[in-house]
């Protein structure tokens, strides 16, 4: 006796046989030699104090970068915004313009670009 099914699948998937594929990986990869950096350049860290200053003074305005300078009176965060004359001009986020003598500079560390 033929059991009836209340309900027949409406649509039959037939999945086909396949044999495997076979996948070619990539063995090699070669590239032309090139210096890691531009003859010349430093990294920041890599700079003496005065060049990293020498730096953030040549910056386009559009670049400015503000930074934190540690001297032995006390920390500034701000923006260099001039080196002349053994003098670092400071212009504090406020507004505010200050003079530091270079000398006085223990450090220089990068914090962001201007508006950050």
């Amino acid at each position: 006796m033929k059991q009836s099914v209340p309900n027949e699948p409406l649509l039959y998937i037939v999945q086909p046989k396949l044999e495997p594929k076979t996948s070619y990986m990539q063995q090699l990869f070669q590239t032309k030699k090139t210096a890691s950096r531009t003859r010349g350049m430093k990294q920041f860290q890599e700079m003496t104090l005065e060049e990293q200053v020498q730096f953030l003074v040549k910056l386009p305005q559009q670049l400015a970068t503000k930074c934190k300078v540690v001297t032995k009176k006390g920390v500034y965060e701000g923006f260099i915004a001039e080196y002349r004359n053994g003098h670092i001009q400071f212009q504090i986020e406020k507004g505010e313009k200050i003079t530091i003598p270079f000398k006085q500079v223990e450090s220089v560390s990068l914090i962001g670009l201007k508006g950050n």
